[in-house]
């Protein structure tokens, strides 16, 4: 069939809405802290002398990406500041780029010629934008000046009402009601130490976070409403129809929830987030302290992902009212061999988009059902895009396997991943995908509790049902001996499927039951999940040595930790991507597991969750801002603006992006790991 193309070559946009843009940003990023580091131990002093680096740091920062230009400068207030935030923006090309001030001073790299808008923004100061045009081999300087904040102009952007700009100093926020949300401590907001409270955390924070219930508050009607929801109170009379639907069944829950629990639970919520309670949400109990020397080496880059037309698209009267209601919406992003980088838009229509990051351009191509459902991506080492549907606004239709080739821009073929309907389930859809050392391709049933195969050589799907009930398969990666690995949702196991026999081993790490979404498999194949906060119950990183079966936790140290996904770097480091709270930025953190010590880098947009990373050969962390209402994008860090080579994303060892080379001696078995555990490493 022919592919569905739109052609996305972003136009110059009109003054006005370059005048919204550093407005738009500053507010999105105003409450980011800076860059932190928890040291746990030393490590030892690099061989080079300290002449030697300095050279070589000068070199480095010298150097340019051919075809682009730099560009520094100075930033002056009547007040103190640290780490003020500098956003450079690409008008032509719809670009924006984000570095930090250290002692005033601020300098960028790898910047695509075309004219520019500069501004500066701290907590409590702005300063006007300034316009300049950049032709390759350009290296300016240029100086800004802080002001007092000003109130927007009339009709100019606002930020977005939930987790919006200015509540770390104020006190409360616009919330999603527009209503003020007002901070306190967990235990103000939390108080007592009764059963009650031990159900919402042991239970109901585990996926809801410590923000739901004050930030909610309902009569006693309502929370029953909810609870039953969770426990499945309608499925007698129809199928579940979300993969949440059930998940605290009295007999089936992995969760402790006995009658006696949901009898405790309601009444400790209607006392403290009853009728007429404010809403509120849990303060952020230490800001991330900032390093400028540090933070002032990294740069952000966001490729904007262009509106669509009046009338047209996702504005159009068939996609505006479903679904995200006009709005694109990035999830999953990889890269093929030539260095571009693909993601899937859940905005409706839904689309797979192509980036060029050496230009900018971009490229949309609709889904053939563009409302059947788009999550995730995957590359095969053909360079052929996969991509299995989701739920969409059709969640009853049959879930394929979409094959793109990226050489016709055509949809090749669609593979029904249940033909034989083993998914017992008239809603039922598929998410997260894995390749094994052949390219079979292995999907998970997110709703279904179900592995599906296809088998490239002989085009027959198979499908493997979970031992755990109503298991809620989440992420799902191939091990470097073809076994598959997948994140139950549904309290916190992963699961592994050996391609071999067709078994499966299930493990729990020491915190259970907790909340994955995402694990993955490092460069000496061991496995990696994140583990969310509950609570005074921090977030955890958690390892499983396939090696001596040897379970490792390591706590993320800031309150409210929600490690979304993990990836491995060519340095031995865990990247993750840390999700926003209402007065805390959205991050990208880093984990040493050399010194075991953690670093974040909150993102330009202060509220944007990302479900996926991505790490290229040279360290940068790809993603897409999925909660961003102002800017959706297609997003990179570079934690070291001057390792920059080249603005393509490359893997170490091509597609699928796997830390490890296919080869026969990969093709085997190893040793099944032992139930060995540690905490708090």
């Amino acid at each position: 069939m022919d592919a569905w193309k739109t052609t996305n070559s972003p136009p110059r946009q009109s003054a006005t809405s370059r005048r919204v843009w550093p407005l738009v940003m500053a507010l999105t990023g105003s409450l980011a802290a800076g860059y932190v580091v928890f040291h746990v131990s030393g490590w030892a002093a690099p061989t080079e002398t300290a002449a030697q680096q300095r050279a070589a740091r000068t070199a480095a920062a010298d150097a340019q990406v051919p075809g682009t230009a730099s560009l520094s400068g100075t930033v002056t207030s009547t007040t103190p500041f640290k780490a003020a935030q500098v956003y450079i923006r690409n008008v032509d090309k719809s670009i924006g780029y984000m570095v930090y001030t250290n002692a005033g001073q601020f300098r960028s790299k790898a910047l695509l010629p075309g004219n520019y808008e500069i501004s500066v923004k701290t907590k409590e100061q702005e300063s006007d934008a300034q316009r300049l045009a950049l032709n390759a081999g350009d290296s300016p300087t240029v100086r800004l000046a802080l002001h007092d904040l000003t109130a927007p102009a009339a009709g100019a952007a606002s930020a977005p009402a939930p987790f919006s700009g200015g509540g770390a100093e104020t006190g409360s926020i616009a919330g999603n009601s527009g209503t003020a949300l007002t901070f306190q401590s967990y235990d103000e907001i939390y108080p007592d130490n009764g059963p009650g409270k031990q159900v919402a955390e042991q239970v109901c924070m585990a996926c809801h976070g410590e923000n739901f219930f004050p930030s909610t508050p309902a009569s006693e009607e309502v929370w029953n409403a909810r609870i039953d929801h969770m426990q499945g109170k309608d499925l007698w009379e129809r199928d579940a129809t979300s993969y949440a639907q059930g998940l605290l069944s009295y007999k089936t829950s992995m969760f402790r929830f006995s009658r006696k629990d949901r009898e405790d639970l309601v009444t400790y919520l209607v006392k403290n987030f009853g009728p007429g309670t404010p809403r509120r949400a849990v303060r952020t109990d230490q800001e991330m302290p900032v390093d400028e020397a540090k933070l002032a080496k990294a740069m952000y880059i966001e490729y904007y992902l262009p509106p669509d037309p009046p009338g047209q698209l996702g504005k159009s009267p068939d996609y505006v009212n479903i679904g995200y209601r006009g709005r694109r919406v990035g999830q999953d992003v990889r890269f093929d061999k030539d260095g571009n980088v693909w993601l899937t838009d859940r905005g409706y229509p839904h689309r797979l988009v192509k980036l060029d990051p050496r230009t900018g351009e971009q490229k949309s191509f609709l889904l053939p059902d563009p409302k059947n459902g788009i999550h995730e991506v995957m590359i095969d080492r053909s360079g052929m895009i996969l991509l299995p549907e989701h739920s969409g606004v059709t969640p009853t239709k049959q879930k394929r396997l979409l094959m793109f080739n990226p050489k016709t821009e055509q949809f090749e073929k669609m593979i029904p991943m249940d033909p034989d309907n083993v998914v017992r389930n008239s809603v039922k859809w598929l998410q997260s995908i894995a390749l094994d050392s052949k390219d079979n391709v292995y999907i998970g049933w997110i709703m279904g509790g179900a592995l599906s195969k296809y088998d490239r050589a002989t085009g027959q799907v198979s499908v493997f049902r979970l031992p755990t009930p109503h298991a809620i398969i989440y992420g799902v990666v191939a091990d470097r001996n073809d076994n598959i690995w997948m994140a139950e949702w549904s309290g916190g196991k992963i699961a592994k499927f050996d391609t071999h026999n067709n078994s499966w081993t299930e493990f729990m790490a020491p915190t259970y039951p907790g909340h994955v979404r995402r694990l993955n498999v490092d460069y000496q194949n061991n496995i990696w999940w994140g583990i969310w906060a509950a609570g005074n119950r921090p977030g955890k990183l958690v390892k499983l040595d396939q090696t001596t079966g040897k379970m490792t936790e390591y706590t993320v140290p800031q309150r409210n930790g929600q490690p979304y996904d993990v990836a491995p770097d060519t340095e031995g480091n865990m990247w993750f991507a840390d999700s926003p709270t209402p007065d805390r930025a959205a991050a990208i953190g880093k984990f040493n597991t050399k010194d075991q010590s953690f670093t974040f880098y909150p993102k330009p947009q202060f509220a944007a969750d990302t479900p996926k990373i991505q790490v290229t050969r040279d360290g940068a962390v790809w993603y897409s801002p999925r909660g961003s209402t102002d800017a959706p994008a297609i997003s990179v860090l570079y934690p070291d603006m001057d390792k920059i080579t080249t603005l393509g994303a490359y893997y170490l060892n091509g597609p699928p992006g796997y830390p490890f080379k296919v080869t026969q001696t990969t093709r085997g078995t190893e040793p099944a790991p032992k139930a060995v555990a540690t905490k708090d490493q």
